[in-house]
């Protein structure tokens, strides 16, 4: 208890670091060392900010944004999860997909852009597809070295059947929960990475919403601050869903150290 440090102290070390960032853009601005056409003074940002938050359009974005980059997690998610439970238990079964698996794993989601364009046109299929391709792999990969067999694994495995477990019993307390901190891990990485995806799709497979679409708008327009503006949004977007789900974790995987 007593090396445990106190909430206010873990409270103002992120607000001195932001504090720190602030001050550094201010006098940036103030002592003309960066132009302003380029970084735009703070309180234009901040107007741009409020303008950007009060426009119903933003709002309708933000949905839009975060709807195809949950959906296209959750797809990736039902998908790769059951298929790595079974590669993970089943080594032998994995040694035929490894190599594809790497290689593809490998080859960045945004070259094949138009690619997804051919196949599934410019439509939301294809913006889904791109998430789907960029975080099923990486969830595979995790779920797989999560459930594969390890000495204590099994000491668990063995000790349930001694005491009569099913196998249904055994797959849940010693196999899927030694996975999960694993499919965990890899649902925060996919989390952001899913938004990255999402927002360059948005930006070049003519979208005609979302976040990417109005960053690209306000690019093309020269509208630094509302361009600036939107980026913050959306990295305030998703800050919050990587916290969300940084807080279901703890909430599923409470046996690990906070």
């Amino acid at each position: 208890m007593g090396n445990r440090p106190r909430p206010t102290r873990v409270l103002c070390r992120p607000l001195i670091a932001v504090s720190i960032m602030l001050f550094a853009w201010w006098l940036a601005n103030v002592t003309g060392y960066v132009n302003p056409l380029f970084l735009p003074s703070l309180p234009a940002l901040c107007a741009a900010v409020s303008g950007q938050l009060s426009t119903p359009g933003m709002y309708y974005d933000i949905v839009a944004t975060s709807y195809r980059a949950l959906a296209g997690l959750a797809l990736s998610a039902v998908i790769a999860i059951p298929l790595g439970m079974i590669f993970g238990r089943v080594p032998a079964l994995y040694d035929f997909v490894e190599l594809p698996v790497d290689f593809f794993r490998s080859v960045p989601s945004s070259s094949l852009f138009f690619l997804f364009i051919l196949i599934f046109g410019i439509g939301e299929v294809s913006k889904l597809a791109v998430v789907f391709y960029g975080c099923v792999l990486i969830l595979l990969v995790n779920t797989v070295y999560g459930a594969k067999a390890t000495k204590d694994k099994q000491d668990r495995i063995n000790m349930l059947r001694s005491f009569g477990a099913t196998p249904f019993q055994i797959y849940r307390l010693a196999v899927f929960r030694d996975a999960l901190p694993h499919v965990s891990a890899g649902f925060r990485v996919c989390a952001s990475l899913s938004f990255v995806l999402v927002v360059v799709t948005e930006m070049f497979l003519s979208a005609t919403a979302g976040l990417g679409r109005r960053i690209y708008d306000f690019y093309l327009a020269y509208r630094v601050p509302e361009m600036y503006a939107v980026i913050i949004i959306l990295g305030l977007l998703g800050f919050t869903v990587n916290r969300a789900f940084l807080a279901l974790e703890r909430r599923i995987c409470f046996w690990l150290p906070s």
